[in-house]
């Protein structure tokens, strides 16, 4: 229903706190949404007018959007409705866009075009939208499910995705410089190491300036599977220190399997590159209660 054009500035503090489930709707002009594409019901504004559009469902408040907000000094978004007035008259050609989306159900969104119209401007707007038939609501929950099931597929696939390696990655992270890093292989600390049913395949290592890794071809020739869970190494001479990081081929290795385990140890700075991997170290590692671990006793780092 439109009114006519007259100041309303007390209607505006008693409809910012205003809700629909608590209160009876005011009586104003009725708009009913089809959910047709292209649907943008009118909304007549003036100044010293203020305008509040009540609907019956609760919004998003953070995406409602207004096309030219800094002309609206009155602009209050509440849980089912937004309260405004524009500062100058709008001219009766001018469409201005306001939209509002809703927490749920259909249609999801509307856009209101804010207009003028001399001498007369709306009050309150009271927005609807149609009672869902039991059918369209069977035909939105099916979509919904459909919707959380592949999101869900999408989820487990990001999780199963490596961290992103490249050699670009390892040099942004500083752990290369222009000197690059040193490989070496550790045959003696693999002929050496104790372990029981675990066995060396092959020991090697790489270092650079402030940190070194040793990577063991681990088998498993025991009944059981092993997962290796921490490591430490010893300085010659030393106390052990835990690893900072393990890293394994897979969860566990089972019983007849070989996985390779990479130990990543930091250590002091050291400028030149012949230095690395030279330090002598033992390095242990353990599943998780440390009832099999396997030794290697003498490796560089």
């Amino acid at each position: 229903m439109l009114r006519p054009f007259a100041p309303s500035l007390a209607l505006a503090s008693l409809l910012v706190g205003f809700t629909a489930a608590a209160q009876a709707v005011p009586a104003g002009r009725s708009v009913v949404l089809t959910g047709k594409a292209g649907e943008s019901p009118l909304i007549y504004l003036a100044p010293g007018t203020v305008t509040a559009i009540l609907l019956d469902a609760p919004i998003l408040r953070e995406s409602v959007q207004v096309e030219g907000r800094a002309r609206f000094p009155v602009f209050v978004v509440g849980d089912q409705g937004v309260t405004l007035s524009p500062a100058v008259a709008l001219g009766t050609s001018e469409r201005l866009a306001l939209r509002v989306t809703y927490r749920e159900g259909s249609p999801a969104s509307v856009v209101f075009l804010l207009t003028g119209q001399p001498g007369a401007a709306d009050g309150v707007v009271n927005v609807s939208r149609p009672q869902q038939t039991f059918e369209a609501c069977r035909v939105e929950l099916s979509a919904t499910r459909d919707r959380c099931e592949a999101l869900a597929k999408e989820l487990e696939a990001l999780k199963a995705r490596p961290a992103a390696l490249s050699p670009a990655t390892v040099a942004l992270a500083g752990f290369v410089d222009k000197d690059g890093m040193r490989g070496e292989e550790f045959r003696q600390g693999c002929f050496k190491a104790r372990g029981g049913e675990l066995h060396p395949v092959r020991c090697w290592g790489v270092g650079g300036p402030t940190w070194s890794v040793v990577v063991l071809e681990v088998s498993n020739t025991g009944g059981e599977p092993w997962a290796p869970a921490w490591a430490e190494v010893t300085p010659a001479g030393g106390e052990p220190r835990r690893a900072r990081a393990l890293l394994s081929g897979q969860a566990g290795i089972p019983p007849g399997g070989v996985v390779s385990v990479a130990v990543e140890v930091e250590m002091p700075a050291r400028e030149k590159p012949e230095e690395w991997l030279e330090a002598l170290h033992a390095v242990r590692v353990c599943n998780g209660d440390a009832s099999r671990c396997l030794s290697v006793p003498e490796v560089t780092l």
